[in-house]
This record gives structure tokens, C-alpha cells and sequence, in this order.
């Protein structure tokens, strides 16, 4: 279950010396450009939908997600990469099916997107995906390369990471198996010991109380990297060490959810046009 996000707003003006203004959102934490154009370059040769999300496409992405018309409690781009790279790094496999909706959702989980037409829900879909995959490759395949994705505050020309909604968004996907994380929080708590602080209503007392200084606040945001990398690391190797053993990775199996009201694709479409329900409005081309 998520937890319910503070009021930031004290806190924020405290370490970031001065409000946020909407436009911070619109600015990313720069990855490594070199690593990123190279990997985009090698990827479209085979696929031009492959590889990272451009800037582009992360804008496009986000501005979905923020937009005023659509689920009022989707997450922001810097959340969903958060909460991707628990998802990604984390003690079970969770399927899309089930951590999709806490995308369109983050405080329970419910509420979906309301596509205007089956091309856009493919589009959003496919960048979702993508970059669920980019986090997930690149943890596997060169975890050396691996950054968050913060929003940043300009603060004229001296850049302050903004990391409350990353470590929330992780915090998410945490709650998803909670049981499951315990072990790997015990053997080494200062891993996670920054997501708790500004991922979590307890975290966000604690910071009030320590008052924590900018450069404190920067060492956080600059530890967060190698946090995944050393989470990512210890459930890989627990997993192997179980397949070794001859264990198979406990995967919680979940019985499929049955609709007695649920329209059969033969039946008799309901809008009374006589036409079966997948020739009619249960098409592929129909989206509602």
C-alpha cells in the first residue's frame, strides 16, 4: 500500500531555499549524454522505437502524465522512474499488469488513464514500457551507467536535485511487496535509508527535525545511484544463489480476477446493433 505524501511545501522552501515553481518539473537530472546517444544511436539501427527515451520523448511522456484532464493522481516522469527502478531492481518479478495502474494512480492503485483513441493509448504504452526496459537493461547489462531521474531546481546556475518524488515513487513499488523487501532492508538499512527519509510521511518528520544543510541534501541525491546499484546487486545474486540450491525465486501466484458481468467477444454486442461484441464495440479499432 503507498504511502500518503506529506505536505512538502515547508520543507521544500527550507532545502531549496525558495518555492518551486512549475517549471522545475520541466527540467531533468542530465544522464550521461555520451552513453545515452551512443545506446539511442545503436538501438535505432535495428528499430527506430528502441533504445532510451529521447528528451522528447520523456517530455511527451510527462506531459501526459501531468496532464490537467488526465488521472488526477498519476505520477510525474521523476516518480514513475522511481518507482520503475524498484519495480526493475526489486526481491519479485511484478508483472505490468499489475504495476501499471499505480502509474496512472499513486495513491491506491485504481484509477486509469482515459485515452482519446487507441493510437495514443499504444503511444503512451510503448514509452512507458521503453523506459521500464532501459532501466531494467541497463541495471543488467551496464549498471555503471545507471542514473535517477531527479527534477532539478536552477537555483541561477547552481542546479539543486530535487529527489522527494523519485524516492516516493520507490517507496511505491516497496509497499507492493513489503514482506519480500525485509530481508535485504535488515542486512544493509543504509541502502534505502534516503528513500525512507524523502519517500516516506516518517521520513519527511525526521527531516524536520534534523534540518539537514544543502550539502547534506546533495550527498543524499548523489548516494541514490549507487543505493540501486547495491540493491540491484544483492537480489541478483540472492536469486542466484537460490537457483543454485535448486530453489526456484518465490513468484506469489495470483489467481485471475473473473467479471460475471464481462461481455463475451461472441456474444451479442450490448448496444444493440446485433453485431457480435468483437465485430462491434469490443474491436480492436474501438478503444473506451
Amino acid at each position: 500500500m503507498a504511502t500518503t505524501p506529506p505536505d512538502l511545501a515547508p520543507i521544500r522552501a527550507q532545502v531549496y531555499k525558495d518555492p518551486r515553481p512549475k517549471e522545475f518539473f520541466d527540467q531533468f537530472h542530465a544522464r550521461s549524454r555520451t552513453r545515452d546517444k551512443l545506446r539511442r544511436t545503436m538501438a535505432r539501427l535495428d528499430d527506430p522505437n528502441a533504445g532510451p527515451l529521447t528528451d522528447e520523448e520523456l517530455d511527451e511522456l510527462d506531459a501526459f502524465l501531468l496532464d490537467e484532464d488526465g488521472p488526477p493522481d498519476a505520477m510525474d516522469m521523476s516518480m514513475l522512474d522511481g518507482f520503475l527502478t524498484a519495480v526493475v531492481c526489486g526481491p519479485e518479478t511484478i508483472l505490468p499488469s499489475e504495476w501499471m495502474p499505480w502509474v496512472w494512480d499513486a495513491e491506491h492503485g485504481r484509477d486509469g488513464p482515459d485515452f482519446p483513441d487507441n493510437k495514443r493509448a499504444r503511444r503512451i504504452i510503448a514509452l512507458l514500457m521503453r523506459h521500464y526496459n532501459d532501466i531494467a537493461l541497463t541495471l543488467f547489462n551496464e549498471p555503471e551507467f545507471y542514473e535517477p531521474l531527479f527534477s532539478i531546481n536552477p537555483n541561477d546556475g547552481d542546479p539543486i536535485p530535487i529527489i522527494d518524488e523519485w524516492c516516493m515513487g520507490f517507496m511505491i513499488a516497496v509497499r507492493l511487496r513489503e514482506q519480500a523487501w525485509q530481508p535485504m532492508i535488515a542486512h544493509a538499512p543504509e541502502w534505502t535509508s534516503t528513500m525512507f527519509l524523502y519517500g516516506t510521511k516518517a521520513g519527511w518528520e525526521q527531516h524536520e527535525q534534523d534540518e539537514p544543510s544543502l550539502e547534506r541534501h546533495r550527498e543524499y541525491a548523489a548516494g541514490l545511484a549507487d543505493a540501486v546499484r547495491n540493491i540491484h546487486r544483492y537480489w541478483l545474486d540472492r536469486r542466484s544463489g537460490q537457483m543454485a540450491e535448486g530453489i526456484a525465486p518465490f513468484v506469489p501466484r495470483r489467481e485471475p480476477i473473473r467479471n460475471p458481468d464481462k461481455v463475451g467477444r461472441n456474444d451479442p454486442c450490448p448496444c444493440g446493433s446485433g453485431r457480435k461484441y468483437k465485430q462491434c464495440h469490443g474491436s480492436a479499432e474501438r478503444l473506451h
